[in-house]
């Protein structure tokens, strides 16, 4: 393969400006909601500023710059904005419309002058668009918009690498291979994505961040600031690097501005009030301490056995935790404000007490200690049954399902891992649901 120009472009979408943020269970004070209302926003600027920084020869945006077809003139003019200072610093952008953002609506409103360096794709067909560098042509870009809403037609298979094009990158906003969770639009397959001949597809509409294929790469970006309870973790952007054997190397980098966090803490071993206190509080400190100065959104909630459990039931208490947590923090970026407290948390139970009764807890107990004495067993036949039970336990759902042998091949257990801290989970989940029903009755 004759030799390239090396070169770096960002790779950015999902924006969903004007999207409000969702899921908060409780009011917010007035410094969270002005830092939720802008997160969007602030993090398209971060975007622009990781661009800039890292000297990038262009950006790609893979759809779904709004939230809406029709947004707002604030939402429009804070991503020309943007666009017009990646322009200004030498940097041409390269867009296509998704599924929010499709073409009949007014998502490119005419009102508003877009730099000549702003390249949107058309609907009818993939376009191709070179990148130019110094006169001389880096990549070749192709791109699709959607024309409405709901495409089912399979946009990938319309993609095809052109012999003198050095470089090719695919721009789409599509599901691949049908992800659970997402609406299947422009749905197409890995093998339609190898089939046109790009060398890099840079990818819209999952959130999660992350690579569909290695060969050739294709990369999700995720939305660059995570909107309500399901969008956990790190969001942000990708910064590729094509070096003169066209090896491509992605590196993520976070954009957001403020994190959904969920926490538990364990009531095990607390024996009033003041200690539980002390234990959220350390809980939270160090989760901001880790969130790489990120503002975090906590939904707290109170697991394990302890004395305490009574306490947690009475009418408010749970309120009054979340409130005294909040009065003793700073509201000022990074903060950590408690949106919720929950209480998942049970009664103490004595374990060896239970397991010598002669009703459904104590047989359950038993038999987890029977399992436990088998894999420790020097008897080799006893040893051995006890494996091949609890293998059949989890065959259900790793081996006779066809989602579970496609998607959790990676995640199936050893038996080290079954006979031991998974088995000790399934005990304690048992024992759970089994004294639950028992207060049911």
């Amino acid at each position: 393969m004759p030799s390239i120009e090396p070169f770096r472009f960002l790779h950015t979408g999902d924006l969903h400006l004007d999207s409000p943020f969702q899921g908060l269970s409780a009011e917010a004070p007035a410094e969270v909601l002005a830092l939720l209302r802008s997160a969007t926003t602030d993090a398209w600027r971060a975007v622009v500023r990781a661009a800039i920084e890292a000297r990038v020869d262009f950006v790609v945006v893979a759809g779904d710059v709004f939230e809406v077809a029709s947004p707002t003139l604030l939402g429009q003019t804070r991503f020309r904005d943007g666009l017009a200072e990646l322009a200004a610093a030498g940097i041409p952008s390269f867009v296509v419309h998704g599924n929010h953002d499709p073409m009949d609506g007014r998502s490119w409103a005419p009102s508003l002058d877009f730099p000549d360096a702003v390249h949107r794709f058309g609907t009818d067909a993939v376009g191709a668009i070179p990148v130019l560098r110094d006169g001389r042509e880096i990549a070749r870009v192709h791109g699709r918009s959607y024309p409405r809403s709901a495409v089912t037609e399979n946009y990938a298979a319309g993609f095809r690498a052109e012999p003198a094009a050095p470089f090719s990158i695919g721009l789409l906003h599509t599901n691949v291979g049908d992800r659970p969770g997402h609406a299947n639009y422009a749905p197409c397959s890995v093998e339609d994505l190898r089939a046109s001949g790009m060398d890099y597809w840079a990818l819209g509409h999952i959130h999660q961040p992350g690579q569909v294929a290695a060969d050739p790469p294709a990369i999700y970006c995720g939305i660059p600031q995570g909107r309500d309870p399901g969008e956990l973790g790190a969001r942000g952007c990708y910064l590729v690097d094509v070096d003169a054997a066209s090896r491509v190397t992605p590196r993520f980098v976070a954009t957001d501005v403020v994190r959904w966090h969920p926490l538990e803490v364990t009531i095990e071993g607390l024996a009033d009030d003041e200690g539980l206190m002390r234990a959220c509080r350390e809980a939270v400190g160090s989760s901001l301490e880790a969130a790489d100065g990120r503002s975090l959104v906590i939904r707290l909630r109170l697991v394990g056995r302890g004395v305490l459990h009574a306490t947690l039931v009475r009418a408010g208490y749970l309120d009054h935790v979340r409130e005294l947590l909040n009065e003793e923090r700073s509201l000022t970026p990074p903060f950590a404000w408690v949106e919720s407290v929950r209480d998942g948390t049970r009664p103490e139970v004595d374990l060896e007490t239970r397991r010598d009764a002669p009703d459904f807890v104590g047989d359950f107990l038993r038999t987890v200690a029977a399992a436990r004495r088998g894999r420790d067993s020097t008897d080799p036949d006893e040893h051995e049954r006890w494996r091949a039970l609890l293998r059949s336990a989890v065959s259900p759902l790793f081996e006779e399902s066809l989602r579970g042998r496609r998607h959790l091949a990676a995640a199936r257990p050893s038996d080290e891992a079954l006979a031991t801290d998974l088995l000790a989970e399934a005990e304690s989940l048992g024992v759970d649901l089994l004294l639950a029903a028992e207060e049911e009755r």
